[in-house]
């Protein structure tokens, strides 16, 4: 992939108002673009605005951040816009950031037209997008000195080119992706560790132990009841046998048996019926029916069907007089058709008239003279109920009576069976509260620790079940995200030693070609540069070195980028500056350099002998100070705006000298 910087653009911000456009007529990028920019011109800023408007980062800053940027003499501006234009493989792609000075706010606008067009956000194609993270442009979009600090041991510049430049930092990142995801997915849950799940594991393995003391207690006290039963069903038969064989009292005995199981028939069939009435809210309460009757009458006055009332209103308003005999003028028409549509509905029509249905057949009185209904029936079923139950009650009466009277005459035997069967039934009712409390629904003791009601315990060890899964999946997710923070952190530590093997043997080799005469070796990379044998460099060496190394890391791979240097030449003596205009052609395809007058000797006309085509810019506000450069300004070769003058020729690139114009104008005034 190739990067080219095609231009930028600014607009009422703290650099000038200026479109600077690199390319030539022909639409392609020099080699080598040279800007020059008195000092206090703005270099530094459209270099930040530059870096930030390819980056996006700049929807990070704070409102302080964002009015910095504002023009100290323009106070009145609300907006200010940075644009930088690239073509990526000759196609091109646009980015502008956007500072909103008011609201503190910083957006963007991306314009690539051969994948979506114009969109009101920072959006690059996804195969650009790694190319131009903060990491990766602040190592190709960077003032001169850079270069050179790679060769401080006491930092660790070089290291981070490494680090940016080949992108071992995604290893960093990917590391740190997993730890976010682990700790968003843990965030929920308090337990994460083996000590805790042990704790939960634990606590069910106690409730399960739980339900298996209480299935077996359930299951003995189901076998008792029915063992009981037999007994008592024996000693009823016996009973009822010693009753038989009296002939006093044999004929009561067997009448109230009989009456007592006509009773209890009669106490089935009818809480049966009692409760198939209860299910009709109307039979509930007399109210309900009265209310629902009035609903019924309501409904007739709310809504009529459409397809069998619009026709009564076309004819009403056809006529001279109304229903109710008034005569109907105009008017009174008019308010009919408008009015009608109220009354009108061909949706809920059918569904009304069925409910209005409902409630005539539920509420309406019964034709039938034996069966009544509603309320009236609950309440005539309930009295049956009622005394159906006191029927069972006095039969059973009559039973002990007839039993009682036997003991008192001496039947020791038939006491003894009936004390028995009192125990016995005694004991079935202790033992089916048991039951029903073990299989209930629970609504008493809610706590599993101490209820026993299954439901409720199995209720508890169900969502432990499905606490000690989430916990396993985040123990083991935890696990897992360690093993992967490893397995990327020894990737970083053999990637970057292996990547700074071949930048090693690089770097040397181009070392070799561009310091012919004056050679230097790198013995290793760690931190910084260390060179062999000796301890520094002069500042020449330092320079090229720096340069050399930089571009080895952007070039690695198929992949060419654009190298933006503020000064590249620096503070240095002519020797040096002819050594980096020597090197830098051979290190990039494009180079955009800025520089001040002070540099143009001995760089760039060495720039000029190793490259056929170079563009020369000249940048300079509109001061008292450069009055008489606007003067001799090129016909044809510059643009002026409110506040700047941008001049695209070489001879008045060298001729250019602010220092010389100020001081004029300091003599003249």
């Amino acid at each position: 992939m190739r990067i080219e910087i095609a231009g930028w653009g600014s607009e009422r911000l703290r650099c000038p108002d200026v479109s600077v456009d690199l390319r030539r007529d022909d639409g392609q990028i020099p080699q080598v673009s040279l800007i020059q920019m008195p000092n206090g011109t703005g270099k530094t800023t459209t270099l930040e605005l530059l870096n930030a408007t390819l980056s996006g980062s700049a929807k990070d800053w704070d409102p302080g951040q964002v009015r910095q940027y504002r023009r100290g003499d323009d106070q009145t501006a609300t907006k200010g816009s940075f644009k930088a234009k690239l073509l990526i493989d000759e196609k091109p792609l646009s980015l502008e950031l956007v500072l909103d000075y008011e609201t503190g706010k910083a957006s963007y606008i991306s314009t690539n037209p051969g994948s979506g067009g114009f969109v009101k956000t920072w959006h690059v194609p996804p195969q650009v997008r790694q190319f131009l993270q903060p990491q990766f442009l602040n190592l190709f979009i960077f003032d001169g000195e850079f270069a050179g600090r790679m060769l401080n041991k006491e930092n660790t510049e070089a290291d981070q080119v490494v680090d940016a430049l080949c992108q071992i930092y995604l290893l960093g990142d990917a590391a740190m992706r997993a730890t976010e995801y682990w700790k968003k997915e843990s965030r929920a849950e308090t337990t994460r560790t083996y000590r805790g799940l042990q704790k939960v594991v634990d606590r069910r393995d106690f409730l399960n132990e739980r339900i298996t003391k209480l299935t077996v207690e359930l299951e003995n006290s189901k076998q008792e009841i029915d063992e009981l039963k037999l007994v008592c069903d024996e000693l009823r038969e016996k009973i009822q046998n010693r009753i038989d064989s009296v002939e006093t009292v044999r004929h009561e005995h067997d009448e109230a048996k009989a009456d007592g199981a006509k009773a209890q028939n009669d106490v089935v069939e009818r809480r049966e019926k009692l409760m198939s009435a209860l299910r009709l809210p109307h039979a509930v309460h007399p109210d309900i029916a009265n209310r629902l009757r009035d609903l019924r009458d309501n409904l007739d006055r709310v809504r009529l069907p459409e397809n069998t009332s619009t026709q009564f209103f076309k004819e009403l308003v056809e006529e001279a007089e109304c229903i109710c005999g008034r005569p109907l003028d105009e008017e009174a028409k008019e308010q009919i058709r408008t009015r009608a549509e109220r009354y009108l509905d061909a949706a809920d029509s059918g569904v009304i008239n069925a409910i209005k249905q409902d409630i005539s057949r539920y509420t309406g009185t019964s034709t039938d003279q034996e069966e009544d209904s509603g309320y009236e029936r609950v309440v005539r079923l309930r009295g049956e109920l009622t005394d159906a139950v006191l029927r069972e009650r006095e039969a059973g009466q009559r039973v002990r009576v007839l039993t009682n009277r036997l003991i008192d005459a001496g039947d020791s035997d038939l006491q003894i069976w009936e004390l028995e069967l009192e125990e016995k039934e005694g004991r079935i009712g202790e033992l089916q509260a048991e039951v029903d409390e073990i299989e209930g629904l629970g609504r008493g003791d809610s706590n599993p620790d101490t209820s026993k009601c299954l439901r409720v315990i199995r209720r508890e060890v169900e969502k432990l079940d499905n606490r000690i899964a989430q916990i396993k999946g985040l123990v083991n997710l935890h696990k897992q995200t360690q093993l992967v923070s490893s397995l990327l952190k020894t990737a970083t530590q053999r990637a970057r030693e292996r990547i700074k093997e071949e930048l090693l043997q690089e770097c040397n080799d181009r070392l070799s070609a561009v310091l012919e005469g004056d050679p230097l070796v790198i013995d290793r990379i760690d931190r910084s540069i260390h060179l062999r044998g000796q301890r520094g460099a002069s500042a020449g060496q330092t320079l090229a070195i720096g340069y050399t190394f930089l571009m080895s890391v952007l070039n690695r791979g198929r992949n060419d980028f654009p190298l933006v240097v503020d000064s590249p030449a620096g503070p240095i003596d002519r020797g040096v500056r002819r050594r980096i205009g020597r090197l830098l052609p051979s290190l990039c395809s494009q180079f955009v350099g800025f520089t001040i007058n002070t540099e143009r000797e001995g760089f760039v006309d060495t720039l000029e002998s190793q490259v056929d085509d170079i563009l020369y810019l000249t940048l300079f506000r509109k001061t008292s100070g450069t009055q008489r450069m606007m003067a001799s300004l090129p016909n044809n070769r510059y643009v002026e705006t409110s506040n700047a003058v941008l001049v695209e020729d070489r001879d008045y690139f060298f001729n250019f000298d602010i220092e010389l114009e100020e001081e004029h104008a300091i003599q003249t005034s």
